[in-house]
């Protein structure tokens, strides 16, 4: 099953330029009708971390929409919302934390007609978020979870999950390109935020410490970006790679961009549901 996983251009989202790139794509490699997963560009849409709501399993969509109508900038009859539960700790008493998904019902529509009108099934819309879950879940040696950081050009993004949980997502506002020009500069930065995360992972979500960070391959090396983690971080650190979490054939060159690990973690996709 193929996944497509759309990235927008300076900031603006074009479904009509993503709709001919999908005709031509699907034309070139005969893939008209297949099943597909579309990952949606971060800018359409919102991961809200809220209080989860006390009520019962068929009430919360319901009471999230209430939730988080005075956090987004549209009117929440015309948001698509999905939750991620984030399990509370054990042996902690009270409310704990989730994660809402919100995004405009016509821009969730409009991709998935972009993808549909080049003849694709669109089985899913999925986000970055979770397709990243998907991959720290089949890397081994998971102990107390996983902490990955995945860079795109100009910008990235950490999650910190164990198993098929995704306890913790955060985005960066600088990239691979930061890190290529000034890795002291970025990579302290990283290394920072990704301490902040451990920090909050283990004090806030959960009773034990991450067991690893895994950086994974941006178009450049990452040996010194590596070195620096390493330094600066608590838990051992080392590199993505695809080859890790999925069989390549022989001669097939390992996908080293955002774009593609994010399709191909999209294209690992479980869930029956879909935003």
């Amino acid at each position: 099953m193929p996944c497509l996983e759309y990235l927008a251009q300076d900031g603006r989202d074009d479904t009509q330029q993503l709709g001919e790139q999908l005709r031509a794509l699907t034309g070139s490699l005969d893939i008209g009708g297949r099943r597909a997963v579309m990952a949606l560009p971060h800018t359409a849409y919102q991961l809200l971390q809220i209080e989860a709501p006390d009520v019962d399993p068929a009430e919360l969509r319901a009471a999230v929409r209430w939730r988080i109508k005075d956090l987004i900038d549209y009117h929440v009859e015309d948001a698509v919302v999905d939750v991620i539960d984030v399990p509370q700790p054990e042996g902690r008493s009270g409310g704990h934390s989730m994660y809402a998904l919100a995004a405009r019902r016509n821009d969730v529509r409009a991709y998935a007609d972009a993808a549909e009108g080049a003849g694709l099934d669109v089985e899913a819309v999925d986000v970055a978020e979770m397709a990243l879950r998907n991959i720290a879940e089949l890397a081994p040696e998971q102990g107390g979870g996983l902490a990955v950081a995945a860079l795109a050009a100009r910008g990235g993004l950490i999650v910190i999950s164990r198993g098929e949980t995704l306890y913790l997502a955060r985005h960066l506002e600088y990239g691979a390109e930061g890190l290529t020009s000034e890795p002291e500069v970025y990579g302290d930065s990283l290394a920072l935020e990704m301490q902040r995360s451990l920090d909050y992972y283990e004090s806030q979500l959960s009773a034990a410490p991450a067991s690893r960070v895994l950086l994974a391959p941006f178009g450049s090396d990452r040996s010194a970006v590596l070195d620096m983690l390493q330094e600066q971080l608590p838990v051992p650190c080392a590199g993505l790679s695809v080859d890790q979490v999925m069989d390549i054939a022989e001669g097939v060159e390992h996908p080293a961009d955002y774009a593609t690990l994010l399709a191909l973690g999209a294209a690992l996709r479980q869930e029956q549901r879909s935003l």
